[in-house]
């Protein structure tokens, strides 16, 4: 138990000490008055009565009464003012999965890229304490935002790429033109492989990888390579191929090889279109058996009003009655 206002106290200490000593004067002041004025006779008479004897006892009692409510409010208000307060912390369990988010940024893609944007904060709605990055690649691979689960963040570094799609503007390939070529599937999927830390630790580590495979240029890793990099490392890599419709029959043998790369990684592959393929890659990837790390120390304070509520309540409640027969 501790005091988060310890001065309170004091403060209402010294304003019942004011409040006190300015009573205190003016009864003074009107005993002097009193001294002053034209004395009474034979009032002996009046207050040899037992009925006015038996008034004013009555009348001290609930004065007494009254005070002892007032004191009793005073200390409660005291009390509630400190702020008497409990500290407790704990350890929250946090899920050992990693989840890097990979955007092909080329050229082909910029028809898919708003709305692939959309599927990825959609992905990060439906985790619970799994940390996400987002890399972007065309030539070369940039880290949008590296591995976290300060979801609040996350969100909005999906909403400003998004506006920077919707803006016109290039600011997304800032960084992903250093190189030969366009849309380097196999050095993108290896650069995000590489972005997982904590390497000592046994996590789950999953790439969610979206690319039209419409490569142009001459890449470092192609894509069978980068698939088995990942696989080398335990990372599973699902693929979202925006290109794969029936419209564009000349994007079948970079589906399939895009396909056969994922799923030698014990991954999965999904066409954009395909209306399961975020629950899906969700499921996926959650069935994978982590175990649980604990995070950091958390320190809660939590105020312990309780007693002084209760002093608070009887001390009104006794005011309000010891008022209402004094009024009588």
């Amino acid at each position: 138990m501790e005091v988060i206002q310890w001065w309170a106290p004091i403060a209402w200490l010294l304003l019942a000490a004011a409040v006190v000593a300015a009573v205190v004067l003016i009864r003074r002041r009107r005993r002097r008055a009193d001294a002053a004025s034209l004395p009474v006779a034979n009032t002996e008479r009046l207050t040899g009565l037992d009925s006015y004897r038996q008034a004013i006892a009555r009348y001290r009692l609930l004065i007494s009464l009254i005070a002892v409510a007032v004191i009793v409010l005073l200390a409660a208000a005291a009390g509630l003012t400190a702020r008497f307060s409990m500290t407790t912390s704990y350890q929250p369990d946090l899920r050992n999965r990693d989840i890097v988010l990979c955007l092909d940024v080329s050229g082909s893609m910029v028809d898919y890229d708003a709305r692939v944007v959309d599927v990825f904060a959609d992905l990060a709605t439906r985790f619970e304490g799994e940390r996400l990055s987002l890399v972007v690649f065309n030539a070369s691979a940039v880290t949008y935002f590296p591995l976290t689960s300060d979801y609040d963040y996350i969100i909005s570094q999906f909403d400003t790429l998004q506006s920077e799609f919707n803006s016109g503007t290039d600011d997304f390939y800032a960084g992903t033109l250093i190189g030969n070529g366009s849309s380097l599937v196999g050095d993108g999927l290896a650069s995000c492989v590489t972005r997982f830390d904590a390497l000592d630790q046994e996590r789950s580590r999953s790439v969610v990888l979206v690319t039209d495979n419409l490569v142009a240029g001459a890449p470092i890793f192609t894509l069978p390579e980068a698939s088995d990099l990942a696989k080398d490392r335990s990372v599973r890599v699902y693929g979202i191929n925006p290109g794969d419709t029936s419209a564009k029959g000349y994007l079948e043998s970079l589906a399939i090889e895009f396909q056969e790369a994922v799923e030698n990684t014990g991954g999965g592959y999904y066409a954009l279109d395909d209306p399961g393929t975020i629950p899906t890659i969700v499921d996926s990837i959650t069935a994978e058996q982590a175990a649980l790390s604990k995070g950091p120390v958390q320190y809660i304070h939590e105020d312990q009003p309780g007693a002084w509520v209760w002093l608070a309540l009887l001390g009104l409640g006794a005011l309000f009655v010891v008022g209402w027969r004094l009024g009588r």
